[in-house]
């Protein structure tokens, strides 16, 4: 061989063999980096992406807790009729007497569900179960459904048990009853002095899959929505596995799958990032964030193939160029490689601009490669970041409105009595401006300053108190009966009480007059007892059988009628208005009269009567104030005449009941209708005419006492005609 071949191989074998270390050593590396790049980028896409889809379902959270807040609050205080449409009455549909008040909710709940539904477009269905069987549903169709298979407990339901169970808003996953899919639904527990019932709405898995749980990367990978427990919730080919809607579900669970079950732990333990794991024997990427919001985590699993494909690719044309050039290839390999992961670094600058919180940062992309594809949807994501937040600001908007316009008090001080926030609900109960309620201590407000340190030493001690009941006071000194609800909120190194008052003074003095009505039920029973005693006491008297007949009729009657009268003071003690109806005037009055002839006829009493026909705006309690009058004058005024009579004015009927008698005490004269008030002598309980009063009143009339030689009542009552 000649020389100069010799130094020819030589020269070659010494060019050749750094150039192959080098370029072996630049591919190696590139590669290694641009790998550790990507791992990080898409890690930092799942955790941007998490924070995206915790903010969404905060969203629906605050908005679940909102709509419980304000069914809690509003419960009890609607008249509105109800559209069936949207009602499911459990189990069977049947309206019973206990659902019919809770249905004059209807108008206030499908506002706040249609409102739900209206203000997301992610769910599906929102509807609020009570206790006592309703179920107000922002869908018919689902009615219908519900009609359909005829049998449907919301109470006994995944969402509903689990909301109860729990004293937040809870997650939770089922069949669907309309459409037999799997579900995941927010529900919260809805109450007002005791448990009302779960309001809940549904984020269909299709919905999720389709409009959350969209991340990919390069068109590949799918997510997984996992809870703490392992628990999958939502994948890309989850079904209910041909359960029906009314059989227990339980979805699978990563430490049963070979290969998921690697991450279980960190899943677990909220950890965030990620693990190469094992799927049908090929190696994939598991990427792995927190979903705090639904105490989750977010799961993207990707091939290792799709990651590594352009490297893959890149490293063999880099090493099929190497092995025909020489130095040169060493150059382009670095600007290729700069050309990579110059993008990349770009994508990485802005994950971490937008984890400090600049979501106007915005990725400078060009060309048309996987990375560019990456940047794109960061940029994308980003947009998707900045409107939820915006629509987080709108919620909190909302919040601070239920805050001010809430009709009770809501209030926010520290320990020593300042004042730090208090809505108009506040202003309005105390008579202060918010100014001068802000410049004052709380201490101030109480009737006696020591119940404000019993109520301190309360709170310190259990963290909050519920329904506490003080007397505070207002500006121009009336008492005021309310109950406490407050929680203590402790900051870093400052302590702050939150919480509500609610004014019970109406509801304290309402107990007082079912106290009233309570010792009246016994006074008008009294009276029928005696009644029926007397009765069956004649029938050992009686001459003929027709005799002893009419006077266990008579007994008989007012048997009938004491129990009448236990219905009918029941109703007037749970209803805050009376309701009316047309009644005949006569047969009311003929019906007293009949009822007390006898026993005026006893003590030498004469009834004279003048009655015409008419119609009068009352109820079944009229013939009972007749009665109470007729009663009261034949056993209490001493007298030899009843005189009624029926007088027809232009808008009403005067009905005027005089007796001769003694007439009334001086010293009750001008406080006869008040409860309790009676004669020295008299044995009844003194609440006949407040009673009398009472319904009348309720029935928009009035009724005159007047002293003319003995005692006259006029009673007052609008006609028939007026009713329109």
């Amino acid at each position: 061989m000649k020389l100069k071949f010799k130094i020819l191989i030589l020269l070659l074998t010494v060019s050749l063999l750094p150039f192959i270390t080098i370029s072996y050593t630049l591919i190696e590396r590139t590669a290694f980096e641009l790998e550790k790049k990507a791992e990080n980028s898409i890690l930092n896409l799942v955790k941007a992406k998490t924070e995206n889809y915790n903010t969404q379902f905060e969203i629906l959270r605050k908005e679940i807790e909102t709509g419980a807040e304000v069914i809690g609050k509003e419960w009890g205080k609607w008249e509105s009729k109800a559209n069936m449409s949207y009602i499911w009455v459990s189990p069977d549909n049947k309206i019973r007497k206990q659902h019919i008040e809770e249905l004059k909710n209807f108008e206030m709940v499908m506002d706040v569900i249609l409102g739900i539904v209206n203000r997301n477009e992610k769910v599906s269905l929102a509807y609020f179960g009570t206790e006592k069987g309703v179920c107000f549903i922002s869908d018919v169709k689902t009615v219908e459904k519900l009609k359909e298979i005829k049998y449907f407990e919301h109470r006994e339901r995944k969402w509903y048990v689990e909301a109860i169970k729990s004293n937040r808003s809870v997650w939770t996953e089922y069949i669907d009853v309309n459409t037999g899919d799997i579900t995941l639904s927010i529900s919260k527990a809805v109450s007002n002095n005791g448990l009302i019932g779960v309001l809940s709405l549904d984020l269909p898995l299709q919905t999720i899959k389709k409009n959350i749980l969209d991340i990919k990367f390069e068109g590949s990978g799918y997510s997984l929505l996992v809870n703490r427990n392992g628990y999958i919730w939502v994948h890309p080919e989850y079904t209910a596995a041909g359960k029906k809607w009314n059989e227990s579900f339980e979805g699978e669970n990563i430490f049963n799958i070979s290969g998921l079950k690697e991450i279980g732990s960190e899943v677990k333990n909220g950890s965030t990032g990620f693990k190469m794991i094992y799927l049908t024997g090929k190696k994939h990427y598991a990427f792995f964030s927190p979903l705090n919001e639904i105490n989750g985590s977010l799961v993207f699993i990707l091939p290792e193939s799709v990651v590594i494909k352009g490297i893959e690719e890149e490293r063999n044309k880099m090493i099929l160029i190497a092995i025909f050039i020489s130095i040169g290839i060493a150059i382009i390999s670095i600007i290729f490689s700069d050309h990579i992961t110059k993008p990349l670094e770009k994508l990485q600058k802005a994950t971490r601009e937008v984890a400090k919180g600049n979501f106007d940062y915005k990725v400078d992309v060009s060309g048309k490669d996987e990375v560019a594809n990456l940047s794109y949807d960061f940029n994308r994501m980003i947009e998707e970041i900045k409107n939820s937040r915006k629509k987080l600001e709108e919620s909190e908007k909302r919040y601070r409105g239920v805050f001010e316009e809430s009709t009770d008090v809501i209030y926010i001080s520290t320990p020593d009595g300042r004042l730090i926030d208090i809505n108009k609900a506040g202003e309005r109960l105390f008579g202060y401006s918010r100014e001068e309620l802000l410049n004052m201590n709380v201490v101030n407000l109480y009737e006696r300053k020591e119940d404000r340190e019993k109520f301190k030493k309360d709170i310190e001690e259990k963290g909050m108190v519920k329904d506490y009941e003080v007397k505070l006071k207002r500006k121009d000194g009336k008492t005021l009966y309310c109950l406490l609800s407050t929680v203590m909120i402790n900051k870093g190194d400052k302590t702050f009480y939150q919480g509500i008052i609610r004014d019970i003074t109406a509801i304290k003095e309402a107990k007082k007059q079912l106290e009233m009505y309570n010792t009246l039920l016994r006074h008008d029973i009294t009276n029928k007892i005696q009644i029926i005693l007397s009765s069956l006491e004649l029938i050992k008297y009686a001459d003929t059988e027709e005799e002893k007949k009419k006077l266990i009729e008579k007994a008989y009657e007012n048997v009938v009628q004491a129990q009448q009268l236990l219905q009918k003071l029941s109703i007037i003690m749970k209803a805050e208005n009376i309701e009316t109806k047309e009644i005949d005037l006569k047969d009311a009055l003929m019906k007293s009269i009949t009822k007390y002839e006898h026993f005026a006829y006893e003590k030498g009493i004469k009834i004279k009567y003048n009655i015409k026909d008419g119609c009068v705006i009352a109820n079944e309690l009229l013939e009972n104030v007749f009665s109470n009058l007729i009663e009261n004058a034949i056993y209490h005024s001493k007298c030899k005449n009843i005189e009624i009579d029926v007088i027809e004015e232009k808008e009403k009927f005067v009905i005027r009941i005089k007796d001769d008698g003694v007439g009334i005490p001086k010293e009750i004269k001008n406080k006869i209708f008040e409860p309790g008030v009676k004669g020295k002598e008299s044995k009844g309980s003194g609440l006949g005419l407040h009673l009398v009063k009472t319904i009348v009143e309720g029935y928009g009339g009035k009724i005159i006492f007047k002293e003319d030689g003995g005692t006259t009542f006029e009673i007052h009552l609008r006609k028939c005609s007026l009713m329109g």
